[in-house]
């Protein structure tokens, strides 16, 4: 039995701006399994070292709603890889929550792989705290679905804490990907650095919203946020909205968005050497998302991603 099910502001930025654009957030009307159940998982490092790997199998037609609360202890460091694939043409409703709590001097790498079937769903909403010298680092994939909203949000509270981010995207034949990361410093001393960077293909829409946003007392905080597009079609939409917010004087913030098309002077050199046009935006495809893929820790996840893509593991 299915449902019709409403979500209203998804992704919504911290502060309205730029409204003639309408991308101060998302709304969602999906036909959904109306019998899906939470599955809840508590995770806690109380070591370094740690890595643990959760592939998700979703079934065509499903609505999966999955909650995680991932704790690192003082001291402790943990990796937590999320996979989330189905088969090619599969449809269906994910709705993913994780909960980071890094305490003081610990650190979470959170990685996630978004491998699903083109007619999937998926709404990822990431929330995260941060205490003195500790580290959160999310390192995520979009690769399928036709609709995928990612946010991360991270609170850096402690004392020297930092965040890390390295997203990589593919985009096309009709998908939707919304993303927002708003990253808010509190703390003395902390620092962000986000990295998003990906291509968009035929028919398809990719919004992007990064706020690094400097709170009264985070004195000396630094934070970057820095955006890679390849627009690969004429029919291809980029919106994005890089900001940076200050209620404190003595901080630093630096962001920087590059959008562009394969030019015909790369696509000459290509072509001279035998690669044509859509052998070279394959490749250039394949290079954005195989060097974020170099961060996982797990040779198995490396070999689904290059599949997906189409290319053979070496």
């Amino acid at each position: 039995m299915t449902e019709l099910k409403t979500f209203k502001e998804i992704n919504k930025t911290p502060y309205l701006t730029w409204n003639w654009l309408k991308m101060n957030g998302s709304t969602l009307e999906v036909e959904a399994d109306s019998n899906a159940k939470i599955e809840k998982k508590e995770i806690t490092a109380s070591k370094k070292g740690e890595i643990l790997y959760l592939p998700l199998a979703f079934e065509d037609g499903k609505t999966y709603i999955h909650e995680q609360t991932i704790e690192a202890k003082e001291n402790s460091e943990i990796t937590v890889i999320l996979d989330y694939t189905s088969l090619p043409n599969a449809s269906g409703l994910s709705q993913i929550k994780t909960r980071l709590i890094a305490n003081p001097y610990s650190k979470i790498h959170l990685i996630k792989v978004q491998l699903l079937g083109k007619n999937f769903v998926q709404i990822d909403d990431t929330d995260g705290e941060c205490g003195e010298n500790a580290k959160i680092e999310v390192t995520q994939l979009e690769l399928g679905g036709s609709k995928v909203y990612d946010q991360v949000r991270t609170n850096l509270n402690g004392f020297s804490s930092k965040f890390k981010s390295d997203t990589a995207y593919i985009t096309e034949n009709g998908q939707l990907l919304d993303m927002n990361y708003v990253i808010n410093h509190f703390g003395q001393k902390t620092d962000t650095k986000m990295l998003v960077k990906g291509v968009v293909g035929e028919n398809a829409l990719k919004v992007y919203r990064g706020t690094i946003d400097f709170k009264r007392g985070c004195a000396e905080a630094t934070g970057d946020e820095q955006e890679e597009t390849l627009l690969l079609s004429k029919s291809a939409v980029n919106k994005s909205i890089p900001m940076i917010l200050c209620d404190e004087e003595n901080v630093a913030g630096t962001h920087g968005s590059t959008l562009g098309r394969l030019g015909e002077e790369e696509l000459f050199y290509m072509q001279s050497r035998g690669i044509c046009e859509e052998e070279a935006k394959s490749m250039m495809k394949k290079a954005k998302i195989l060097s974020v893929a170099s961060l996982i820790p797990n040779d198995e996840v490396k070999s689904k991603i290059e599949d997906f893509l189409g290319k053979s593991p070496e």
